[in-house]
């Protein structure tokens, strides 16, 4: 059961529960005190007028006064009046209300008997009307706190989580600053490496250029519109092949091409990369019978990758799968509803084909 709902039908019911104490209280104090000042007691009378003035009660507070304050301008005078025409036709009412129920025992036998009767009816109703008046701005008062109080705790969350984020602020600014110390670190250590390894070994230096170039694209600040030149990513992909043939000595076996020109196009980083290290992942390369395809097409705008490979029999895992995961919630940002990914997973082989609109 909803926890919302179990929670306003206790609060229900212990609100029932009140008032039916109150009014537990209020009658028997009203009917002992009259007997005792009176020595009659007629339950029937009672419990036929004690129900109207329970209505009329809940009738002001929750009816009348509700509906004058909230569609009348002017919800005081309309107020007041509203009342006085409560008071006139509940009286009007109580009289054939009584005659149908008790019969005409309970009905005035003379002209000042029935001025009398009216004039204390009216006197009883205008007392109910106050204890239910008073009511009323009891439930305001109790509302309006509550408010008070939803709101008081609404701006101590919003304080704690402009704190929160504030720290959270002071965090990334701190690993920016630690983000341009360390690249700095970094390309300055991976240049030392390649002056001293030029001298002892062209393939080792090239080595060090490819990952150091690899490394200033990954860490390079993107722009303003969060994507980078699509030149530079396809600049990204000839390092990370050129590094992995000089980690396996040139034995690899991928077919890389690309069509097109990617001149004044521009890409989110990083998303060509992703799909492609999966081909090193996963894929047997060491084939000269299956080579490895990753092909680039460009045209009109639009970015085609082809991506072929053949699997390794000793493979751990699925694959795949993360990386592409990830990537489409990516595309689905910045690419939403223009582009495609067509994928077949088979026992010996894997190809992937994605198809991205870039010039929108």
């Amino acid at each position: 059961m909803d926890e919302n709902l179990v929670l306003n039908s206790k609060r229900f019911w212990n609100n029932t529960s009140k008032h039916i104490l109150g009014w537990s209280i209020f009658i028997t104090y009203e009917i002992t005190y009259i007997y005792l000042m009176t020595g009659v007691a007629n339950l029937n009378n009672y419990a036929l007028n004690y129900t109207l003035n329970i209505i009329l009660f809940y009738f002001n507070a929750h009816i009348l006064f509700n509906y004058s304050t909230r569609k009348f301008k002017r919800a005081a005078f309309i107020t007041i009046l509203l009342v006085m025409a409560e008071i006139a036709l509940f009286v009007m009412i109580k009289y054939p209300v009584n005659y149908l129920v008790l019969g005409d025992e309970f009905m005035p036998k003379s002209v000042d008997e029935f001025k009398k009767s009216i004039f204390s009816n009216a006197m009883r109703t205008f007392y109910i009307l106050g204890f239910s008046t008073a009511y009323w701005f009891a439930m305001q008062t109790n509302k309006r706190n509550r408010r008070i109080s939803e709101l008081e705790n609404q701006r101590l969350i919003e304080q704690n989580e402009k704190v929160n984020l504030q720290k959270n602020l002071l965090q990334s600014r701190n690993a920016y600053l630690q983000a341009q110390v360390n690249p700095h670190l970094l390309f300055n250590t991976l240049n030392f490496i390649y002056n001293t390894s030029v001298k002892v070994s062209e393939k080792l230096a090239e080595t060090v250029m490819n990952l150091s170039d690899m490394m200033r694209y990954a860490l390079t600040s993107i722009d303003e519109d969060d994507k980078v030149p699509l030149e530079k990513e396809i600049e990204h992909i000839h390092n990370y092949l050129r590094l992995n043939q000089a980690r396996f000595n040139n034995k690899l076996c991928v077919d890389f091409i690309v069509k097109g020109s990617p001149e004044n196009l521009r890409i989110i980083p990083l998303a060509l990369i992703t799909l492609v290290e999966n081909v090193f992942q996963y894929g047997d390369l060491q084939d000269p019978d299956n080579p490895a395809l990753i092909s680039i097409s460009i045209h009109d705008g639009s970015l085609e990758l082809e991506l072929k490979n053949k699997k390794r029999t000793n493979q751990r895992g699925h694959g795949h799968g993360t990386g592409i995961r990830n990537l489409r919630e990516r595309l689905d940002n910045y690419y939403p509803g223009i582009y495609s990914f067509n994928i077949q997973d088979k026992e010996n082989s894997y190809a992937l084909k994605l198809t991205l609109t870039l010039n929108e």
